[in-house]
């Protein structure tokens, strides 16, 4: 049956230029979900070829061969294996670093073997040439009887040659280095059960029966396995040490290498990149730069975004007769789209320096240099980017863990980086901080209040790497002890790579978890517009005769009969409701209204505060707000309670669509908010 639209797979190592060469061919037509189950990348996007007819390139994640380990590994294997699968290619490019060609050609060779048509693109190539190492593209093309091109994807060299071969791809028997002769009767039984396009494919697919086929099959097959004497694990490593040792050989006539003494830029630059201290100074400025740039750069687009959607929201509930309808545009939809919409540029923002950090190679150094330091807690090196990210915004923070491959490690990595102290806290601390703290000067430059602030980051960290440590002694899941990875020449970053990064990863957060975001709000804001009918009318009734009298204070009318409303709303009764539940942390129901409402975003909760004392002033927390009277012990209380809880939508809705389930996201709503609560409760029981 023909497809509609033909299928090419771009296939290689991490770090081999794969995506940059994805984003030259497809631009910004991309689209970018999930696979099937499990929480990995699928990236796609339509281009034309030379004969104008369109396809669809599938970037495959990046993986170092066709044995299942990670869930990105696996992937990659139940596409490339299962000729019935939706994304199976009718053509594969397989894009190999040309720095690291014997490495490269290793899975490269898997690939080739499995007998559908194939390009073999050598990345890199400029690259190559710097480094006095010259690869002979020809020799490579006769010995695996393929096309072979040279190509460098950053800057487009050899693309076009590469889209000639794209749209007339030759068929591939090629098979070098698998023998079949010793697996001829294992080869005919497995037939039976698999659809293959070579002898190699179906030799993969015996190995790996048991993630395949339904248990009445496999036993079957286990069956004549048994009787020939044929051990899938044992046939598939000495399968691959075969294969080891003929690419490395062949590998040797492929390359002409600069000579011994030959110093690279990338081993000038990493004596001081890796070097214990100077490696450890670099990493704290690179790391403080991208803080920087979440956390006051992003500040600007926010506001303006903020304000932007707001006044829209209001310009058009303008253009609607006065009532619940132009409130609930106003302040519920516009409202909610500002609060998915706000953290679009921190999330722009950090995957586009992720990608520049990737592309010039210093984020294999960073994840290489931790990760004997966070192995220790369950997780890995790459563990430290979303980490980092966090005290910026958890969200693009969780979201960037989708590059630690092992699901333990992940795991651990998403559930404790909400600890991270993000910026959002910060309106929070600072406006419970002043209760608490005196403004005065330790030595005349040190700040107490800035000691009880860096306080509560520790204190965050500190709850984070004991939670880690505790769910990676306890947990089933195994983690990967081996932490395989490729340090990469460095190299001049692709800002059209990141550009087109920061785009799609803002696209998926808007179209995913601004989804569950906006609906959240809607029903924050329905909660505290409505309330018992007659008691609302009520207060209507009354503060409309008192603006009505002459030299009425409008706002300040206004604001008190917003408290009153919002004291007798759903979302008021919620907060009395819960009142005996809070009041021995030291809450009354108004502070219940505000840590209820705040799940909307923690910084609401300051504003919140501000509406329902019927404070005026400034919201930011300097003259207004401090005419609520907070004992030294409430204050402290909330503070604790902020550090640990989880109140913010946005976050659950990250871990959900990051996890694909639901249970993890309530589950960790459920511990963080119990963590808060006890920590609350002993430090208001002690301090009152």
């Amino acid at each position: 049956m023909k497809k509609e639209i033909q299928k090419i797979a771009l296939v290689g190592n991490p770090n081999s230029g794969k995506t940059s060469l994805f984003n030259r061919l497809t631009g910004l037509k991309q689209k970018v979900g999930n696979y099937p189950g499990v929480t990995v990348d699928k990236r796609s996007g339509i281009f034309k070829l030379k004969n104008d007819e369109k396809c669809e390139l599938i970037d495959l994640p990046g993986t170092y061969s066709l044995s299942s380990k990670s869930e990105d590994e696996k992937v990659v294997q139940d596409i490339l294996l299962d000729p019935n699968n939706k994304d199976f290619p009718d053509t594969i490019v397989f894009v190999a670093d040309g720095t690291n060609l014997a490495r490269n050609l290793f899975f490269a060779s898997q690939v080739i073997e499995l007998g559908i048509p194939t390009i073999l693109a050598i990345n890199m190539m400029d690259l190559t040439k710097q480094q006095g190492n010259i690869v002979d593209i020809q020799e490579i093309s006769e010995y695996f009887n393929i096309p072979v091109v040279g190509i460098s994807a950053r800057k487009g060299l050899g693309v076009d040659e590469l889209v000639t071969l794209m749209s007339a791809p030759e068929e591939n028997r090629s098979n070098k280095i698998f023998s079949k002769s010793k697996f001829d009767k294992i080869l005919q039984v497995s037939s039976e059960f698999f659809e293959s396009t070579s002898d190699y494919m179906l030799f993969k697919q015996s190995c790996n029966a048991s993630e395949i086929l339904e248990k009445e099959q496999l036993a079957k097959l286990s069956a004549s396995f048994k009787s020939e004497g044929f051990d899938p694990l044992k046939e598939e490593l000495l399968e691959i040490n075969n294969r080891v040792e003929t690419i490395n050989k062949a590998s040797e006539r492929f390359t002409t290498k600069a000579s011994e003494d030959h110093k690279t830029t990338t081993d000038k630059i990493d004596r001081f990149v890796t070097h214990p201290v100077w490696g450890l100074l670099i990493f704290l400025f690179v790391f403080f730069f991208v803080f920087q740039a979440i956390f006051t750069f992003a500040s600007y687009p926010m506001d303006a975004i903020n304000d932007g959607v707001v006044w829209l929201g209001l310009k058009v509930s303008e253009l609607l007769p006065s009532g619940i309808l132009a409130d609930f545009v106003a302040d519920g939809i516009f409202a909610g789209l500002a609060g998915v919409l706000v953290f679009v540029p921190q999330i722009m923002i950090l995957f586009g320096l992720i990608a520049i950090l990737e592309d010039t190679g210093y984020l294999s150094r960073v994840s290489f240099m931790t990760d004997g330091l966070l192995r220790k807690f369950g997780m890995n090196g790459k563990s430290i980017v979303p980490l980092v990210g966090g005290f910026a915004c958890a969200i693009p923070a969780i979201m960037a863990a989708r590059s630690i491959e092992n699901r333990k490690e992940r795991f651990i990595t998403i559930f404790i980086t909400p600890l991270m102290s993000c910026s959002a806290r910060l309106p929070v601390y600072v406006f419970l901080v002043s209760f608490i703290a005196p403004r005065e000067f330790l030595f005349g430059f040190i700040s107490v209040q800035g000691l009880f602030m860096m306080g509560l980051y520790v204190l965050g960290i500190v709850a984070s790497l004991i939670i880690a440590v505790l769910i990676h002694k306890f947990s089933k899941q195994k983690s990967d002890d081996s932490f395989i990875l490729e340090l990469p020449d460095y190299k001049t970053p692709s800002l059209k790579n990141a550009l087109t990064n920061m785009i799609n990863k803002g696209r998926v957060f808007v179209f995913q978890a601004g989804k569950v975001i906006l609906i959240a709000s809607m029903i924050l804001w329905v909660l505290s517009y409505f309330g018992p009918a007659e008691k609302m009318d009520h207060i209507e009734q009354h503060y409309s005769g008192l603006m009505e009298q002459e030299g009425a204070d409008i706002d300040s009318l206004s604001t008190k009969m917003s408290s009153e409303k919002l004291e007798n709303s759903y979302l008021g009764i919620i907060g009395k409701t819960i009142e005996p539940a809070i009041e021995p942390l030291g809450y009354d129901w108004k502070i219940g209204i505000a840590v209820v409402a705040s799940f909307a975003a923690r910084e609401v909760f300051v504003g919140t505060m501000s509406t329902i004392y019927s404070v005026q002033g400034d919201i930011e927390g300097k003259s207004g707000l401090k005419s609520i009277n907070f004992s030294y012990a409430t204050a402290f209380s909330l503070l604790i309670f902020y550090v640990f809880a989880l109140q913010c939508m946005s976050t659950v809705a990250v871990v959900r669509q990051e996890t694909g389930k639901w249970s993890v996201a309530i589950w960790q709503f459920v511990i963080f908010t119990g963590l808060a609560y006890l920590s609350a409760l002993l430090t208001y029981q002690v301090l009152a």
